[in-house]
């Protein structure tokens, strides 16, 4: 599907099928186009569409390119799927002398007039290199976002997890909560590791532009794209933040689990200790031996009770005064 876009008095519509490239128009953006669409772009733009394996393809000079007369920039972007998983879906910015043309083939939130407007991207920059800068800070922008509500995220889930032990056990948060903080935890480190690809793209493409078409650009158009390389700069400081604290969390969920198991242990070796001494003396006076003193006592029955009940409370008192219980 093709959306042609007046740039700079923010209107966009449908491809209206025909063979020339409307008056004014300075981004046209292609959402898995049709082989009628890629001949249609491939003469009015002069350009060869790349396809979904080309865009995926990992070497530099597969990501920053010329294609005959257009500037070729890809830049993978992050998205979330169904069931809480992420994947990575490219899209390509191609500058041509006509317009600018992005080619994706997955629904990229950047790429949504809706998006453009709520960030309010400036639109005072004419042509196709006006209209690739306003893209790029629409997908910063939106980087931007998935970064902060990652943190969010994270924010919560160190709160649970570092809450005190009542609090621990009333939220139910024992072994089998904990071992799904650390699945939600490394979706969370697999997601910002996508974000990380997409900002070391864009940090490679500011100097490939300069170095490529710099003289073609106003100073306003420097300064936006210094802008934009500060920006992702700052981005890459955040998520690194990010990768640390998450690597720490899952550190401390681990941690906690093994705390949890070790008093596990720490009760049944207990209950092992206190129970060897009563089970010692019962099985000692229940020998059928007829020289044992005690069983011609009158209190015989009694006492042995209570060296039984005495050699329980023993090693109880001793774990309560060790502190270990």
């Amino acid at each position: 599907m093709l959306t042609i876009h007046d740039f700079a008095n923010a209107t966009y519509e449908p491809w209206p099928g025909s063979t020339k490239l409307p008056e004014g128009i300075a981004w046209i953006d292609a959402h898995s186009p049709d082989a009628a669409e890629v001949e249609y772009l491939r003469n009015a733009l002069n350009v060869e569409v790349p396809t979904l394996e080309k865009m995926s393809e990992i070497e530099s000079s597969s990501r920053f390119y010329r294609s005959r007369d257009a500037l070729c920039v890809t830049i993978p972007l992050p998205k979330r799927t169904e069931g809480g998983m992420s994947g990575t879906y490219p899209i390509a910015l191609m500058v041509t002398p006509g317009a600018l043309l992005t080619v994706r083939y997955a629904a990229l939130r950047p790429c949504e007039p809706e998006h453009l407007a709520a960030v309010a991207a400036e639109r005072n920059l004419p042509g196709p290199y006006g209209a690739m800068i306003a893209v790029v800070e629409s997908i910063v922008d939106h980087l931007a976002d998935e970064l902060e509500r990652v943190t969010a995220n994270l924010e919560m889930l160190s709160q649970t997890i570092f809450a005190n032990a009542k609090e621990r056990r009333r939220a139910g948060l024992h072994s089998d909560a904990l071992q799904r903080a650390i699945v939600t935890l490394g979706r969370k480190r697999e997601y910002t590791s996508l974000i990380d690809e997409s900002l070391l793209s864009l940090d490679r493409m500011t100097p490939f532009i300069e170095s490529e078409v710099g003289a073609q650009l106003t100073p306003e158009a420097h300064a936006r794209l210094q802008r934009i390389g500060r920006d992702v700069a700052s981005l890459n400081a955040h998520e690194g933040r990010l990768s640390e604290k998450i690597q720490f969390l899952l550190d401390a969920s681990l941690g906690l689990i093994g705390v949890e198991q070790n008093d596990i242990f720490k009760v049944l070796t207990m209950v092992s200790v206190i129970g060897i001494p009563p089970t010692f003396f019962a099985s000692m006076y229940g020998m059928n031996f007829k020289n044992i003193p005690e069983y011609d006592w009158a209190w015989g029955y009694q006492w042995g009770l209570f060296v039984i009940i005495a050699s329980t409370l023993i090693p109880l008192l001793w774990f309560k005064w060790r502190r270990w219980w």
